[in-house]
């Protein structure tokens, strides 16, 4: 029997064997990092080992960085406690209209208490509108502008530093949702001129329910919840000290062999978007070709039921993203699609981790176009009987 291949690595990256060791050492530690006395000491170091390491893969300063409890928190704190920090000097939030759902969810419990958000078109490769983007920051009263560094769908990179660029110009704050391309791609603060930068743990093989947040020096935001003085009064709560010492590892250990890695996942999602065009007969590639996230490609295929596609794919040792993620329902329709010019559509998502190899790949090429034959076979059949039943004279009673 042939091994599960796992092809869902935007979701999430297996955890990594330098994450487990340095959690399952942290977990020997008792200690409130708050404290003074020996155990909470050892606590406290652990955190400051884990912020240095976060931030020098970022290019920042220890003292931006801020853990939380994983990208959502992240993006909402970044969003909620930036716009709130400055709310006399206006209401309007501006993004892309592709961002994830974490950027909408926060987005939309802001429009209920007054703020206004603008969302930015993009074009069919998901590409940002810049000029309509730069007139939109010039508008009185725009407090903050997030833009998504790559999309977590089609795997479009963004102009961000361009982006910011431009919100710096017009005195606006800019976060940006990085969670796809940090342990990735080289993701440094500095030659982005970002003021606020999301991560999450799970996303390059650090374990689940941990994150940060890159807080440029001398921008303040709203801490939420509230309550105590932790990560400098910016996120209140116990710090998940385990998780933050598996998140560090496990960045440490992409950044040792990102380049490799990405070269290798660029060559292999180039030849899944040659194949899948080629052999898919109804299957559509989705985003750019070329300035994109080197492990990412998302797809949809006409007639045929996405879930069903999912399942049989599935059962025959093959695991990738399908619908519309934080949805759980390969059914939905994504609005990422939508706003790209493929309404009522459910993608799918191929991704790749560290441990993918070039035959799990060629597996799964291989495999998939007979599938969906196989499954539009069954379709048409189905089509057929009922139509029969349908006809005229047909009923039996």
């Amino acid at each position: 029997m042939q091994p599960v291949v796992y092809l869902d690595a935007a979701a999430a990256v297996p955890l990594r064997a330098e994450a487990r060791a340095a959690i399952d050492d942290a977990l020997d530690e008792t200690g409130d990092p708050l404290g003074i006395h020996g155990s909470a000491r050892a606590a406290r170091m652990r955190l400051d080992e884990a912020r240095v390491t976060v931030a020098q893969s970022l290019g920042a300063q220890s003292d931006e960085i801020v853990f939380t409890s994983g990208g959502t928190e992240s993006v909402s704190l970044a969003i909620w406690g930036g716009v709130r920090a400055i709310r006399e000097l206006g209401s309007r939030i501006v993004v892309s209209s592709i961002e994830h759902p974490a950027v909408g969810g926060i987005c939309n419990v802001l429009e209920s208490d007054g703020f206004e958000v603008v969302l930015i078109p993009v074009d069919r490769t998901g590409a940002m509108d810049l000029d309509r983007y730069a007139a939109e920051l010039r508008r009185p009263g725009t407090l903050l502008a997030s833009v998504q560094h790559a999309n977590h769908e089609i795997g479009t990179l963004q102009q961000v530093a361009e982006a910011a660029r431009l919100a710096r110009g017009a005195g606006v704050r800019f976060h940006t949702d990085a969670c796809q391309t940090v342990g990735r791609l080289p993701v440094e603060v500095g030659a982005l001129q970002v003021d606020l930068l999301s991560l999450s743990g799970h996303k390059f093989g650090g374990p689940p329910g941990v994150g940060a947040l890159y807080v440029r020096r001398g921008v303040g935001i709203a801490a939420y919840p509230c309550g105590d003085d932790r990560e400098r009064k910016r996120r209140s709560g116990m710090e998940n000290t385990p998780g933050i010492a598996g998140l560090a590892a496990a960045l440490a250990a992409a950044g040792a062999t990102m380049a490799d890695d990405a070269a290798r996942h660029w060559a292999l999602t180039a030849a899944i978007r040659e194949r899948i065009a080629a052999d898919v007969p109804g299957a559509t590639v989705l985003g750019p070709p070329t300035h994109r996230v080197p492990h990412l490609v998302g797809f949809a295929v006409d007639g045929v039921d996405p879930a069903t596609l999912a399942m049989a794919l599935d059962d025959r040792g093959f695991q990738l993203g399908a619908g519309s993620p934080c949805s759980g329902r390969p059914e939905d329709p994504s609005p990422v699609l939508e706003r790209i010019g493929f309404p009522d559509t459910s993608g799918f998502r191929v991704s790749l981790g560290p441990a993918t190899t070039a035959d799990d790949v060629g597996r799964f090429l291989s495999t998939l176009p007979g599938v969906v034959d196989e499954l539009r076979q069954v379709e048409r059949r189905s089509s057929e009987a009922m139509a029969r039943l349908q006809r005229p004279g047909t009923a039996t009673s």
